[in-house]
């Protein structure tokens, strides 16, 4: 038999994981010939997990869950399987896994692998992985607003409505972009990794988890009705179009700003500017269909 690591979190999404459920799940993955041992964790923590002579690790759970555990799956080259169970579940969305949990699992015993890319952000020293992409600015001011409560009763429309709130109060904080030589500012950034942003969203529609690069998408205007005409083209697939949004394929940039704006990680806020970015030359094995 294989051995995995079956790591869950237990509130993740808007259907917890019950116990019935997770023994239904554990059963099938003993039929599948693996044998399981579990884990909690929880949301955007960087987990801890001995995966020595571990040959899968399971994780139940969303972005921010994946998120948490990927700096271990690194470390330890095991592959992740993931069953989606979070709030927007977008790489599931990007890799064409089954959303829906029971069916992700019947890919353990296919055990077929992609090896996805990963960027990193740097602070102090230190290194940070994600998957998925990183937002600067106005995404960062959403994150803040949107409470685990919320998201958790409300799912994606939870952060609709937010950003409303923080089209309103956010200051706009001007912050600079250095890319690789090129210096520009703006008010929102979305560093991605792949292609969707949330959901069915592509701000960055021209990158890829397959793509060893960052994919650049920055908002300029400080003008808050200028948000409004910049959620039409995003929602349209026009947003690349306009003057006064910048698009750019990068290995590393950093952020820079007078005053401090939020900075979030696949979803979860991270802290503040400065900060750098960069192209990880590491990647994660992923169970795919």
């Amino acid at each position: 038999m294989s051995t995995a690591l079956f790591l869950y979190n237990p509130a993740a999404g808007r259907f917890p994981l019950s116990e019935k459920r997770l023994k239904a799940l554990l059963r099938t993955l003993y039929d599948y010939g693996v044998r399981v041992e579990t884990a909690i964790t929880q949301p955007s923590q960087e987990t801890s997990l001995n995966l020595e002579n571990k040959d899968l690790l399971i994780v139940y759970g969303g972005d921010g869950t994946l998120h948490g555990a990927i700096p271990e799956a690194v470390k330890w080259q095991v592959p992740v399987a993931l069953l989606p169970a979070g709030t927007t579940n977008v790489l599931a969305r990007e890799l064409g896994i089954p959303r829906d949990p029971e069916r992700a699992l019947s890919l353990v015993p296919q055990r077929k692998l992609l090896k996805i890319h990963l960027g990193q952000a740097i602070l102090g020293g230190k290194r940070r992985y994600f998957h998925l992409m990183a937002g600067i600015g106005f995404d960062g001011d959403v994150i803040s607003r949107t409470g685990q409560r919320m998201k958790k009763a409300l799912g994606m429309v939870a952060y609709w409505l937010v950003a409303h709130v923080s089209l309103l109060k956010y200051p706009m904080t001007p912050f600079e972009l250095s890319l690789e030589g090129e210096v520009h500012q703006g008010t929102f950034a979305v560093i991605g990794n792949a292609s969707r942003y949330g959901g069915e969203l592509h701000l960055t529609p021209k990158a890829s988890v397959q793509e060893k690069c960052l994919d650049v998408c920055l908002f300029t205007s400080q003008q808050r009705w200028r948000y409004l005409l910049y959620l039409w083209g995003v929602l349209s697939g026009r947003h690349l179009r306009y003057p006064d949004v910048l698009y750019r394929k990068v290995q590393h940039l950093k952020v820079s700003s007078d005053c401090p704006v939020p900075i979030q990680l696949d979803g979860e806020l991270i802290g503040q500017s400065p900060m750098e970015f960069a192209s990880s030359s590491e990647g994660l094995l992923m169970v795919v269909p």
